[in-house]
């Protein structure tokens, strides 16, 4: 079973790190998770941070079906640790802002029982690095590889999600990955979420249908 408990987003929860200031703690939990633990205090840890942060950005502007989307962010968290060697924390409210261009949209829907589409939206940089930490591979630039790269880490994602669907008897198939360049988002109900790494700064996009 998945531990969904991340240190370093019951840190960021708490409201006292600046963006910049998490992607130093990000970096040096990479190289040693106790550096992480000890800025936690010893009152009360919450064990599911990545719901409450995705919980609270939702709000009450989601009917009961939307209520995946915190499961879809727990299971994303987790393999940016686990698939990207990455560790990341998420906003908990929703993202506005769009990515500097360039920028690159990679997502995948899935279709069934339910219908519902997530990927990611990243500037040049932090698309290429994320791209990176999947391939284990330097890539200096936009090309085949890097797009072939996350599109494939989304793919395996939404297939672990997909499984998970079915354990609820939620039936559902994947079609093929998309990937967009400048993209705005504009799914129906849609949330767009700032999630904060390592390597930089890039949105996770959810909605219960092709976003761009």
């Amino acid at each position: 079973m998945i531990s969904n408990f991340s240190i370093v987003q019951c840190i960021f929860n708490r409201d006292q790190y600046t963006p910049e200031e998490m992607r130093r703690i990000l970096l040096e939990a990479e190289q040693d998770e106790s550096s992480a633990a000890k800025l936690l205090a010893d009152d009360a840890m919450d064990i599911n941070p990545v719901r409450t942060a995705v919980l609270l950005a939702m709000g009450n502007n989601y009917p009961n079906q939307e209520l995946h989307y915190a499961s879809y962010m727990e299971m994303f968290m987790t393999a940016m640790k686990t698939m990207l060697h990455t560790e990341a924390v998420v906003e908990r409210f929703p993202c506005e802002e769009d990515e500097e261009q360039p920028c690159y949209a990679t997502s995948q829907r899935l279709s069934g029982d339910i219908s519902f589409t997530a990927g990611l939206i990243a500037s040049e940089p932090v698309y290429l690095k994320l791209a990176e930490r999947y391939s284990e591979e330097e890539l200096p630039e936009m090309d085949e590889m890097a797009k072939d790269c996350l599109e494939e880490f989304i793919n395996v994602l939404n297939g672990m999600f997909s499984v998970s669907l079915g354990e609820q008897n939620i039936e559902t198939d994947l079609e093929l990955p998309r990937f967009g360049q400048n993209v705005i988002p504009h799914g129906s109900n849609q949330l767009r979420l700032r999630v904060h790494s390592a390597v930089g700064s890039f949105q996770v996009v959810m909605a219960t249908d092709e976003f761009f």
